[in-house]
């Protein structure tokens, strides 16, 4: 029996941490954008702002993808040239919910890297499709 209750927190563990559903902490510059603002931004497309999904796959296949938004083969690994060259742009970063923290990490390595106009949609594509589908 406690080889049981220790090997499931051993596993529950792996799945917090695999999932990114933690807080991590922000980077400072790290601004918070609402659903709102990111309906903006992708009804009326431009250069200067872009939307940045960083959910895995099985993700985007189950809650799909906010229009335009650009999909990032990782969270913490994506390489730098799958952000906008121009640094002036401003990104906007969303992963599944208000509990996850992967859109708050991707965010935190672009500011690291020289991108200062950085955010992050809190409420993930969970709290885009409550509003937009």
């Amino acid at each position: 029996m406690r080889i049981r209750k220790e090997f499931a927190i051993v596993m529950l563990t792996a799945l917090i941490t695999s999932c990114s559903c933690f807080e991590p902490t922000p980077e400072a510059g790290v601004k918070f954008s609402t659903v709102d603002e990111v309906a903006q931004a992708v009804t009326k497309p431009s250069t200067s702002i872009v939307v940045l999904d960083v959910n895995p796959e099985s993700v985007r296949n189950e809650k799909g993808v906010i229009p335009n938004a650009i999909k990032l083969s990782s969270y913490d690994k994506y390489a730098l040239s799958e952000l906008p060259a121009d640094k002036n742009t401003g990104l906007i970063f969303y992963c599944y919910n208000e509990s996850c923290g992967a859109s708050t990490e991707a965010a935190n390595r672009a500011i690291t890297n020289g991108w200062p106009n950085v955010s992050v949609m809190r409420a993930g594509i969970v709290g885009w499709n409550a509003l937009h589908k």
